[in-house]
């Protein structure tokens, strides 16, 4: 699998989170977005409708119809459904990922929060340990993202 982590200093996750799987959805793959909270779910969810004032990024939830979630690119989630199914995972919940169906995992964590980096390099070791192709990018102050690793 390949784990690519972005590491978050400028930005918020609600600001960065669509410019990232707008770079999945262009590239033809599905995702599944795993997200902490119901609420953090909503607030996401909002951010991906207005995000740009040029259009919006498809996505559902369970929240939507059952018959309109099949024909979603990006999925929200605070469980591990797949209704869609997605070959890429993006983890916001700063959990280790164990689900091998994925071909592509971005982990986004707060850069801000020492908890939230040592986390994520206790995650990134055991990726490595297992095999996994490892890319990392740090934002910078600016908002740029430089790579790492």
């Amino acid at each position: 699998m390949h784990v690519t982590f972005y590491e978050l200093i400028a930005t918020s996750l609600e600001k960065t989170l669509p410019k990232i799987l707008e770079k999945v959805y262009e590239s033809g793959l599905k995702a599944v977005v795993r997200i902490e909270s119901a609420e953090r779910l909503k607030s996401i969810d909002s951010a991906m409708w207005t995000y740009t004032t040029l259009g919006f990024l498809p996505h559902g939830s369970n929240a939507d119809p059952k018959e309109f979630q099949i024909h979603q690119p990006i999925w929200l989630t605070t469980d591990n459904d797949n209704p869609i199914n997605a070959t890429v995972l993006v983890i916001t919940t700063q959990e280790y990922a164990t689900d091998n169906t994925y071909e592509r995992l971005l982990d986004i964590y707060d850069g801000n929060d020492p908890t939230s980096v040592q986390e994520a390099q206790e995650r990134l070791e055991k990726y490595q340990k297992a095999g996994n192709e490892i890319v990392v990018w740090k934002q910078t102050l600016k908002g740029a993202w430089e790579k790492g690793i």
